[in-house]
């Protein structure tokens, strides 16, 4: 073989792994989908021992449907499930197959471990799962009201002192409230990286330049507002008072012009595009929490 022939040669392999290396990469996320879908089309489920109020084939397709389309992920219309909902929209994003096995464990055994952290919810959860009621799309949503109760479950905080069992609609109250420390814990045991956060559970965040500060934390990473949710969208939520923070919500990306925020966030099953002047973003606003890792594109 010549030295033109060989050199050719050479080049041409170097391309050619280069640029499946490229596609590799590039594709690794639709890799962690597609890995997903495969685990869930090679499983099928009798009536858990568990869970005995959850309808196997509806927990597969509410799985099936998370994987294909996370941002539909719904913490219901009254539920205080909205900080479990933003972790596990993220969980979605970052690692669906590992998302479907422990929900599958979690399924078939009544306890799973994730990122070495053991769940195992009590009876009266497990009995209620599965029977949520006038929640809107999470009626149907079985997988997403285990989800939900296993993390309510599990994770406390303040909040939840009195309220540690839970009882018959309790989904409603404290017993699922999550303040922020309390939030911050349960990022960093899913999503395994570090987390960084401003603000209180009662003070508003004071920070001056807060759009440009917000728009440097979504180039580090995943950013989750806690705020009053009054401004956004009506929510009725009976046991906390108006004007004190409820609600976490997924930020997309933010820009100002002219006094006017414009913002895109995720919201427990919506993506929403919305504008603001500043006084109501501040005035909102009451905690700021951050990964800190490059972000990756949904």
């Amino acid at each position: 073989m010549g030295i033109r022939t060989r050199t050719f040669f050479c080049c041409f392999f170097s391309i050619t792994l280069f640029a499946g290396i490229a596609q590799t990469n590039s594709g690794l996320h639709i890799s962690k989908k597609q890995q997903a879908l495969f685990l869930l089309q090679n499983t099928s489920l009798t009536t858990s021992t568990h869970w005995q109020n959850v309808n196997p084939e509806l927990f597969l397709a509410n799985l099936k449907r998370n994987i294909e389309e996370p941002v539909f992920l719904y913490a219901g219309r009254n539920t205080n499930f909205c900080g479990y909902a933003a972790a596990g929209y993220i969980l979605l994003r970052e690692d669906p197959a590992g998302y479907v096995q422990f929900m599958l464990d979690l399924y078939n055994n009544g306890k799973a471990t994730y990122a070495n952290v053991l769940y195992q919810p009590g009876n009266a959860v497990q009995k209620t799962a599965g029977t949520i009621l006038y929640e809107g799309e999470l009626d149907r949503n079985d997988a997403d009201q285990v989800f939900f109760f296993t993390l309510a479950e599990h994770y406390k905080g303040y909040l939840n002192i009195l309220h540690l069992n839970y009882k018959q609609g309790r989904e409603l109250g404290l017993w699922a409230a999550t303040n922020l420390a309390k939030f911050n814990r349960m990022l960093r045991a899913m999503m395994q990286t570090e987390i960084r956060c401003i603000g209180y559970d009662l003070v508003r965040v004071k920070q001056k330049d807060l759009v440009e500060s917000l728009q440097k934390k979504l180039i580090q990473g995943d950013v989750f507002l806690y705020l009053n949710n009054s401004v956004l969208r009506k929510k009725n939520h009976n046991k906390v008072k108006k004007h004190i923070p409820t609600h976490y919500i997924v930020l997309k990306s933010i820009a100002e012009e002219n006094g006017i925020i414009t913002m895109t966030y995720w919201d427990a099953g919506f993506t929403t595009q919305r504008q603001i002047d500043k006084k109501a973003l501040y005035s909102m606003l009451f905690g700021i929490s951050w990964s800190i890792r490059n972000r990756k594109h949904d």
